[in-house]
């Protein structure tokens, strides 16, 4: 099996895990603290898929900051909420961002799941784009926390960082009773 096959199949199960841990969470799993100073679970959700967005659109593709998902989805608009300018670099992913801004982040589950599912498409067009041949190119990109890197790395990134707040993300729903379906 070829490595994009295989990023392939890890992008689908994260994808789906993601999706399978957020569906159905009350407004209390996905908008409280689960304690002080830690993060709600529809704060990380937004963390997580502006990330996909910048590994995807940004870093692989090009595109200006403008120009990712969440521009063209027009969530912002539709959430009021427009992220640039804020956290690390002012690029509104959710990393270095203050109690208020976290607390400002909407958490309409309904949008977001709109969000992971446009980025999932776009992530599956961009892949099915790409042959194993490029998978290891090596892009110079100012917005990315190490150059060069390679398709495959930012790829990879993805889904290690999708997985590692997806936990999170049960972890803060669990503290408001969210049970993990596939267990016991």
């Amino acid at each position: 099996m070829s490595e994009l096959a295989v990023l392939r199949r890890m992008i689908d199960s994260t994808y789906s895990l993601l999706a399978a841990t957020v569906e159905g969470a009350t407004e209390q799993q996905f908008s409280e603290r689960p304690g002080p100073g830690l993060n709600p679970a529809g704060f990380l959700y937004f963390h997580v898929l502006r990330h996909w967005d910048r590994d995807v659109n940004i870093l692989c593709r090009g595109q200006a900051l403008e120009s990712d998902a969440w521009h063209r989805g027009s969530f912002g608009d539709e959430l009021d909420y427009h992220p640039l300018g804020l956290g690390l670099r002012g690029l509104g992913t959710g990393i270095g961002y203050t109690d208020d801004e976290v607390d400002a982040v909407p958490t309409n589950l309904e949008i977001l799941n709109r969000y992971q599912q446009m980025l999932y498409a776009e992530t599956i067009d961009y892949m099915d784009e790409l042959d194993d041949s490029r998978i290891n190119e090596e892009i110079e990109n100012p917005l990315a926390p190490v150059n060069p890197f390679t398709i495959s790395a930012r790829l990879q990134h993805l889904v290690t960082h999708t997985s590692y707040h997806t936990g999170d993300i049960a972890y803060a729903m669990g503290a408001f009773g969210w049970h993990d379906a596939t267990r016991p």
